[in-house]
């Protein structure tokens, strides 16, 4: 009579743990890529919020006449996380007198860059000249 094989040869046992070793090694380095992908989703929308909210705030004195629009760099009227930086550059004013705003946010090597327009008429809403 013929007898069956129980049990697994070694070389079974070889290749399943071949496998089973490169699928934990594949595993483990999605959920690092992972990681990485949220950090940089977490920089690029509080970056996002705090670049809106500084252009906002320009137009904001643009349109009320606090401040005229000049080419020149701005620093952040806000207090920054230790390492982020923010810069606000403002263009004068083109033919159409549209001002360009540009809000970038650099944490060592990333950088955020938002970019916005407004229309600053030389006669403001109460009618009184903006010199």
């Amino acid at each position: 009579m013929y007898r069956l094989n129980q049990g697994f040869s070694l070389l079974e046992i070889l290749i399943t743990l071949l496998i089973l070793s490169g699928s934990i090694v594949i595993m483990f380095s999605g959920f690092d890529k992972a990681a990485e992908l949220d950090m940089f989703a977490s920089f690029e929308s509080e970056s996002a919020f705090l670049a809106e909210r500084e252009i906002e705030l320009l137009k904001t004195e643009l349109l009320h006449g606090r401040i005229k629009p000049r080419t020149g760099s701005l620093g952040s009227r806000f207090r920054l996380k230790p390492g982020w930086k923010m810069t606000s550059v403002m263009t004068a004013a083109d033919s159409e007198e549209a001002v360009r705003l540009i809000c970038s946010i650099n944490k060592g090597d990333r950088l955020f860059q938002l970019e916005s327009f407004v229309f600053v008429p030389s006669i403001g809403v109460t009618g009184v000249k903006n010199d």
